[in-house]
């Protein structure tokens, strides 16, 4: 788990929001960030040796730009520091470890394709025996393919007017309390989101 989730982050320096600021002469995995309004940005970033983070924002929140982000302002300081740890700690590649093997899966589509074709193709690691489902089956599973937010809903769930007179649910909980759920929830916005 811990090197399949390295090689997504390495995704993110190779060809995701840090890659425009990231070039080390080390394999570099990471992760950018950036909170609405562009209030705060920051990029945590490791290589075989050395992790570190950049945060910057203001000590009293305000919108640090349009064009702020994570990728933008903390990826190149990351870049600066990590030239010199490199120096002194060195880094080479990550270590893959046995009980898996890379597929390799056209970039945009998410479909398998063949070993050594050409087009936007990212080799992806998977445990042994935990391959993604593809073709038709994918969409009928919702496996490896599946792109889109899903409503939310929950079968049998009691409703009751709030203070309102907005339709909220009943906890099954707490008998009486309501949740409200904003109108426009999907599974996108209830997730911890993409990696990319």
């Amino acid at each position: 788990t811990a090197y399949q989730l390295t090689s997504m982050m390495q995704g993110v320096v190779q060809r995701g929001t840090a890659s425009g600021a990231v070039r080390l002469p080390v394999p570099i995995a990471g992760k950018t960030g950036t909170t609405n309004d562009a209030r705060d940005v920051w990029f945590v970033g490791f290589s075989s040796t050395v992790v570190a983070g950049c945060y910057i924002g203001f000590d009293r929140p305000r919108s640090l730009g349009r064009s702020a982000s994570g990728g933008g302002m903390c990826a190149p300081v990351f870049q600066e520091f990590m030239l010199e740890a490199i120096e002194e700690f060195g880094g080479g590649r990550f270590a893959v470890p046995p009980g898996g093997h890379f597929i390799a899966i056209d970039r945009h589509t998410g479909e398998r394709v063949a070993d050594g074709s050409g087009g936007d193709v990212v080799s992806e690691y998977f445990r042994d025996g935990e391959e993604p489902v593809f073709g038709i089956d994918a969409l009928i599973d919702g496996g490896f393919a599946m792109g889109m937010s899903l409503p939310v809903f929950e079968p049998d769930v009691q409703m009751m007017l709030n203070e309102d007179g907005i339709e909220v649910p009943v906890d099954p909980q707490a008998p009486g309390e309501t949740i409200e759920v904003p109108a426009q929830t999907n599974f996108g916005t209830l997730s911890a989101g993409g990696i990319y």
